[in-house]
């Protein structure tokens, strides 16, 4: 049976996320996260996305949306859940690509080092880390969950990046390895 992996591209709707520098979050979010699918189902991974270029299942209120997101994870059963997003600062120096999860310590902790070092690796952004947030789609899910932060559209060379569909692509590519690397040294029960 194929690993399921959730793939949710943070925002859209009537929710747009962080915009700045030509940048909005949503679109940006949506491009990685599909280009990701696509990685991840020539992986040989069952795939499911939560948002794709018809904003189909967005919902408001947003908090209402992000239980949404969580709970289609649980019911499909998914092995993992990965949600895509870009940060943004008061701060236009802040830049680096950080990871989220509900728990240090936890297989998801492990999943988002995962996912870090092989974006690091593969795009030389600054390394912030695995962090811990009480974000809803971390806290909701069932499966392991890791929230990614791609990087700052308020820094105007990430925003460069973040543009770029070349980079879109790299980021994603980089992402799926992370995941098809945590998932091949963890040992099935």
């Amino acid at each position: 049976m194929a690993v399921k992996i959730f793939v949710d591209a943070g925002h859209g709707g009537t929710n747009p996320g962080a915009v700045g520098n030509d940048v909005i979050e949503e679109r940006v979010n949506l491009s990685v996260a599909t280009k990701l699918a696509q990685d991840l189902r020539e992986m040989g991974y069952e795939v499911m996305e939560y948002r794709t270029d018809r904003d189909e299942n967005v919902i408001t209120p947003v908090a209402a949306d992000l239980r949404k997101r969580a709970a289609m994870a649980n019911e499909w059963g998914a092995d993992y859940f990965i949600s895509i997003h870009t940060n943004s600062s008061v701060n236009p120096a802040a830049s680096g690509f950080e990871t989220y999860v509900y728990r240090l310590g936890s297989p998801a902790a492990a999943l988002a080092e995962s996912i870090q070092e092989s974006f690091i690796s593969a795009l030389g952004s600054k390394d912030n880390g695995v962090r811990q947030a009480n974000f809803s789609v971390l806290r909701n899910t069932d499966m392991p969950a890791v929230l990614v932060e791609l990087g700052y559209l308020s820094n105007p060379t990430e925003a460069l990046n973040l543009n770029s569909p070349a980079w879109q692509t790299k980021a994603a590519a980089a992402i799926a390895r992370g995941i098809q690397n945590y998932i091949n040294q963890t040992p099935t029960s």
